[in-house]
């Protein structure tokens, strides 16, 4: 009996991935209460890197804000402006 371990895949960031992260970063941090944010966007970055399937960044991050894992509101609201999903409510649009 061996006491070999699979590996996790390896994950890697496309250079456009880099960059938002990058700018996004940034744009956290240059806003009011920024260091929240930008605190839940590394959290989000490990929680990607130890996650075993094979989604890629992007989808990963949208699923993982979504489904409300960041620690708080003022940081879930950051994220979801950072990524696009602050979309009106129906009711809001109206």
């Amino acid at each position: 009996m061996s006491n070999v371990t699979a590996a996790l895949p390896r994950k890697s960031l496309t250079s456009d991935e880099r960059d938002f992260l990058k700018q996004g970063n940034r744009l956290l941090l240059d806003k009011p209460n920024g260091r929240i944010g930008a605190a839940a966007l590394m959290d989000l970055v490990a929680d990607w890197g130890n996650h075993r399937g094979s989604l890629g960044f992007q989808d990963y991050a949208r699923r993982w804000i979504t489904e409300g894992h960041a620690k708080n509101k003022i940081a879930d609201k950051m994220l979801r402006e950072l990524f696009g999903l602050n979309e009106p409510t129906p009711r809001k649009a109206a």
